[in-house]
């Protein structure tokens, strides 16, 4: 383990810090061109504190029917787009105005 992801550890363990919860799967599919969002909140919750690693995402990527050969990914706490200059994710258009 990385002297910074031992301390990051650390700082979550000592309270310094508060980690971010997982709550959406975003996937960028080359296959069928489209931007694909999963929540997950329900998932990673304070019940269960689960907050995915690699191997379950991909299991999840898998299970919704992705061939993550040609897909990009990331899990993140937020629900839409940053920029507004990105593709609208629900309708596939371009918010370039």
């Amino acid at each position: 383990m990385s002297d910074s992801v031992k301390k990051y550890h650390e700082m979550i363990e000592d309270r310094e810090i508060t980690p971010n919860i997982a709550k959406y799967i975003w996937l960028l599919d080359f296959e069928d061109g489209k931007i694909y969002r999963y929540n997950i909140s329900a998932l990673c919750n304070d019940e269960n504190k689960w907050n995915p690693d690699i191997e379950s995402c991909e299991a999840f990527l898998y299970g919704a029917g992705h061939n993550l050969q040609g897909c990009e990914w990331m899990v993140t706490s937020e629900d839409k787009p940053i920029n507004n200059n990105l593709i609208n994710y629900k309708t596939n258009t371009n918010n370039l105005g």
